[in-house]
């Protein structure tokens, strides 16, 4: 564990030290500083949001539930995709193994600083937005609204974890950084926009929608029939969707801040109507399938990384 601890330090140093770490922190506080803005102008106008929808709510277009569906897997993955590859290939990692310590002691350190630097970005920026929206709104969160955001925050970090043990396990599996980028770049593409078109497309397939003779009415558009097609496309769409974790966490985050559910995107849930519709203890009964869900994949894909990399030949120069 000693061992452990020691490569955990020296990435830890290297990640929060590196233009890499320092461009994305900057660009995710800008954007978060933002929607904290415009969430903060959604509570003015949508009293009874309460100070959570600072969070979910979006005046001009973007929330923060929706900019971490949409970036959260860029942040996770941009700090792990060359972990192991890149040292790998410099021939550094063989250095570091030539040392007195064991290989199990190298990843779980890597994996651990990663998670540290993405604890202090999602900290950080949390606590920004709300320092940000409370002289805006002249009130702060109350008790079970700092609860939410605490559970909310946990949430988020589990999320950018699993989308780093995943870039982990690309970095453990190919020995270029550029192919590793590019297998981050094609999940990355499928998980957050490819698979909402297979979704859409399908629920088309299976619920086509009938137009009645004379079009579309007002008239047929709250039919009993209509509203019961849309049902059905909405659920074919949902299912196939949960295979994203992306949309796992937009279902996850909704419930833990009781809002209405929305889309996962960059226009996602933020486009939605977040007034509380979940208590507290609802929300974390909901919440706990998407969770465990997250669990599972951050355990498998770390698991994975973890027996390959302790099976890799490794040689002096790549």
């Amino acid at each position: 564990m000693a061992g452990a601890m020691t490569v955990c330090q020296k990435e830890l140093a290297d990640h929060l030290g590196s233009k890499r770490y320092i461009v994305l922190f900057a660009l995710i506080l800008v954007l978060s500083t933002l929607s904290a803005y415009q969430g903060a102008e959604y509570i003015k106008n949508n009293p009874q949001a309460g100070f959570i929808a600072v969070f979910s709510g979006a005046q001009f277009g973007f929330s923060f539930t929706s900019l971490m569906v949409f970036f959260g897997p860029i942040i996770g993955l941009s700090l792990g995709f060359d972990a192991i590859n890149k040292e790998r290939t410099s021939g550094s990692l063989s250095v570091l193994l030539s040392q007195p310590i064991y290989r199990d002691s190298v990843i779980n350190g890597k994996f651990l600083a990663g998670t540290s630097a993405l604890s202090l970005l999602t900290v950080t920026t949390i606590g920004i937005m709300c320092g940000v929206s409370m002289p805006i709104l002249g009130f702060g969160p109350t008790v079970e609204d700092a609860s939410r955001i605490v559970l909310f925050t946990l949430l988020t970090i589990l999320y950018l974890a699993f989308w780093l043990a995943l870039g982990l396990l690309y970095s453990t599996v190919t020995k270029k950084t550029s192919t590793s980028i590019l297998m981050s770049v094609a999940t990355w593409l499928f998980f957050s926009i490819i698979i909402t078109i297979i979704a859409l497309l399908v629920a088309n397939l299976l619920v086509p929608i009938t137009l009645p003779q004379g079009g579309l009415t007002q008239k047929y558009l709250r039919s009993p029939e209509f509203r019961e097609m849309m049902r059905k496309r909405f659920i074919i769409q949902s299912n196939i969707q949960r295979i994203s974790p992306a949309y796992l966490y937009n279902e996850a985050s909704g419930a833990i801040l009781g809002i209405t559910g929305g889309r996962p995107g960059f226009i996602g849930p933020g486009a939605g109507r977040p007034f509380r519709s979940l208590e507290l203890t609802q929300g974390i009964m909901a919440t706990w399938p998407q969770i465990a869900a997250l669990a599972a994949g951050l355990i498998i894909c770390f698991t994975a990384s973890y027996i390959l990399f302790l099976r890799l030949e490794i040689r002096p120069g790549g």
